[in-house]
């Protein structure tokens, strides 16, 4: 018996071993190349298109099985600009050598070696992968392949099936893709993708450096490895996903995990995706970080949880930081059409405008909130469009509150809210209102983008001057500052109109009021103002500080009438107090930026002398880039004449000095405010038709008195200089 054993199982090992040997000198010897012709025939006749197989086909036998296939070429459709659509420069399928004994092929590995695709939309709207008339005809008329001499009896190879789990799995197209090409490893290298839409005029280019996807098995997650160049731009990153069968069932949600750095952009989702073969839908927790300056934006960094599907999107935002600004919310958009629409419900408990200037770490330069800019650097507004296109790319409901915005170290304001909509390319932010200085303001902006017309109103209630700028707040005896009072008002009503923001400028029309009530001011320095037009104004205009510590306005009026390219100021950047009053008259032309402002300040005589009083005579002209401020000789002059041909000294000083009794008044006039403060007395008028007169006189008396003007402008100059 046990000699029967010994001598059946050397007879099993002999059989095994022939078998095997069989088959593996059968396959050794089995040339594929003999089936290239047979397999480009048949692809041809399937596809329409021409399949030719240039390269060596072998079948390599060992431990790991081994298909090799090199260089195929698909052809392209006849009107294409690229003769072949698809080319490969090897294919290699490694298969798993159990199954194959078993009559099922298990593919281990599939490797793809520089293969090339070239996608392509023809002016007229055709696509080359799909298949035209012509080609469907061309292929009904082609021949039917025929097998070499070995028929497919004779080369019978195992029955291909990727598993049990395939073979079991309901018969739908994704399982039928799936079982064709699943693998536990699928590897491209140096792959080109191209697409031309010549249709549209656009084009992408996809190079795939490398890409891996890898499973133990068709329940074990996908894992996914990539680098990639889009249009130039690397993309890499790692993905896990779902098992196979999962994907399968398209019902249940199918889970991901993916961690991908695109254009600099760091991103993570984690989460599933639902009814993949139908409209997909997802649920994700996301996680994207923008570094400083990419995209011209600033470092952000959004938390959020999405979900929708490819008509809706819901965004619960935990948190959206830009350069230490957080913003959390809601926002939903519909994109089931050509033009989306956002709805957005956004808050903040505070946002610091300051975080965005051009010296951060970022790239989104934001105006100067500065009162009034240097001088020296004044720009000029540029000939650029205004982006009303940008109107026209969606609809949108808006609200955002912000707690607490500063626009910089000395100016916040407080409960921002924002109510914003924009339908069919107008935008209507109504309202806009927030506390300011102790005070409120509430505006209305429109922008209509298919007129390129842009209205806005706004108005102020109880504003403290001393509140809307630190700077504003005596701190010290030499400090500038309201000490009490410093009501301010603040009145717009602008339109405008022009396809860039040059013309914006320069079609201005309306008015826009500023008015300071009675108040008690200290005349220290204004540190903030350094090195402005209005500062060297002052300086001019002798205060004498040390005699008048202290100013007690009455008012103050800055009135603007805005039409026909201009800015006009006629008589009302007017300042009322008992020891200084000023009142100034000019013109910004905002076609050529050239300005020309006369500033005509009077003082007590009490406080002052009939020079320094003549040598406050102030003109500014030149351009806004470039404003020059020297001293009114022509106004001082004939100021000066009415004094010496009017009487003495103290009276002709009195009449020409006191002869803008009431500027706030009359700097208000057609204007909303024009009963808001007394009206000149008959006095005044009286005096300064006499002053009127005075400059007449010297007109008259012609060539009598100018060589008497001519001394005593030298005289007058050589005074000055004395000061």
């Amino acid at each position: 018996m046990k000699k029967f054993f010994k001598i059946l199982s050397f007879l099993l090992i002999v059989l095994i071993l022939g078998i095997l040997g069989g088959g593996y000198y059968f396959l050794k010897t089995f040339d594929l190349n003999e089936y290239k012709k047979y397999a480009e025939d048949l692809a041809s006749k399937e596809l329409g298109r021409k399949l030719i197989i240039n390269g060596e086909a072998s079948l390599g036998i060992s431990l790991v099985p081994t298909l090799v296939i090199n260089d195929v070429e698909l052809a392209n459709a006849p009107w294409a600009q690229y003769p072949q659509m698809v080319k490969v420069k090897q294919l290699k399928l490694e298969f798993a050598l159990l199954p194959l004994l078993q009559k099922q092929v298990i593919i281990n590995n599939i490797t793809l070696s520089e293969p090339e695709v070239y996608l392509e939309v023809s002016a007229q709207g055709k696509e080359n992968w799909v298949l035209g008339a012509e080609e469907k005809t061309a292929a009904k008329n082609l021949p039917e392949p025929k097998m070499p001499q070995k028929t497919a009896e004779e080369v019978k190879l195992p029955v291909a099936e990727t598993s049990q789990e395939i073979v079991n799995a309901e018969p739908t197209p994704a399982n039928a893709l799936v079982a064709g090409f699943a693998a536990k490893n699928v590897t491209i290298q140096n792959a080109i993708l191209m697409f031309d839409d010549l249709k549209a005029g656009t084009q992408v280019n996809v190079a795939i450096n490398s890409f891996n996807l890898s499973m133990n098995s068709m329940d074990a997650p996908i894992n996914i490895s990539f680098d990639v160049n889009y249009d130039h731009q690397p993309i890499v990153g790692q993905a896990v996903l779902g098992s196979v069968n999962e994907f399968l069932k398209a019902e249940n949600p199918f889970a991901v995990d993916v961690n991908v750095k695109a254009y600099q952009v760091q991103a993570k989702a984690k989460g599933v995706l639902k009814n993949i073969m139908s409209d997909i839908g997802y649920d994700l927790a996301v996680n994207v970080y923008n570094p400083a300056g990419n995209f011209g934006a600033p470092e952000a960094t959004l938390i959020a949880d999405l979900s929708g599907n490819t008509k809706n999107i819901k965004a619960d935002i935990s948190s959206l930081t830009m350069v230490g600004n957080v913003i959390a919310g809601m926002v939903e958009a519909n994109i089931s059409s050509a033009k989306p629409y956002i709805k957005a419900n956004l808050n903040s408990a505070q946002i610091d405008l300051q975080s965005f200037s051009s010296n951060k770490p970022m790239a989104l330069n934001l105006p100067d909130f500065s009162i009034i800019g240097t001088a020296q650097a004044s720009q000029l507004v540029p000939e650029e469009k205004v982006p009303y296109e940008m109107l026209n790319t969606l609809n949108a409901d808006v609200i955002l509150n912000v707690k607490n915005l500063i626009v910089n170290e000395a100016v916040s304001a407080q409960n921002v809210a924002l109510t914003a909509g924009l339908k069919n390319g107008v935008l209507n932010v109504n309202p806009l209102v927030f506390d300011f200085g102790q005070g409120n303001i509430d505006a209305q902006l429109n922008v209509d983008s298919k007129t390129q017309k842009i209205v806005l109103k706004l108005n102020s209630k109880n504003i403290l001057l001393q509140d809307l700028h630190k700077e504003f707040v005596v701190e010290g005896p030499k400090d500038f500052g309201i000490k009490s009072g410093g009501q301010t008002q603040v009145f717009a009503d602008v339109t405008t109109q022009g396809a860039t923001y040059r013309h914006l400028v320069q079609n201005l029309n309306g008015q826009v009021v500023t008015i300071v009530g009675e108040s008690v001011v200290n005349t220290g320095s204004l540190h903030f103002l350094t090195g402005n037009i209005l500062t060297q104004l002052l300086s001019m205009v002798d205060l004498k500080v040390n005699k008048n510590p202290e100013v007690n306005l009455q008012c103050a009026v800055v009135r603007t009438d805005l039409g026909s390219g201009k800015a006009k100021f006629p008589q009302s950047i007017a300042i009322q107090s008992k020891q200084l009053n000023l009142v100034s008259d000019g013109v910004i032309n905002m076609v050529n930026d050239k300005i020309s402002f006369t500033v005509t300040p009077s003082f007590s005589l009490t406080d002052t002398n009939v020079a320094q009083a003549l040598s406050s005579f102030i003109k500014v002209d030149g351009t806004l880039n470039n404003p020059k401020i020297s001293l009114d000789e022509k106004q001082a002059l004939q100021t000066l004449v009415g004094v010496a041909t009017t009487g003495p000294a103290f009276i002709g000083s009195q009449l020409i000095l006191d002869s803008g009794s009431s500027p706030c008044w009359t700097a208000l006039q057609k204007t909303p405010f024009a009963n808001q403060f007394p009206a000149p007395s008959k006095i005044s008028t009286i005096k300064n038709d006499a002053v009127k007169d005075s400059k007449a006189a010297v007109k008259d008396a012609g060539k009598q008195i100018e060589k008497s003007v001519r001394e005593i402008r030298d005289n007058f100059k050589m005074l000055l200089k004395s000061f």
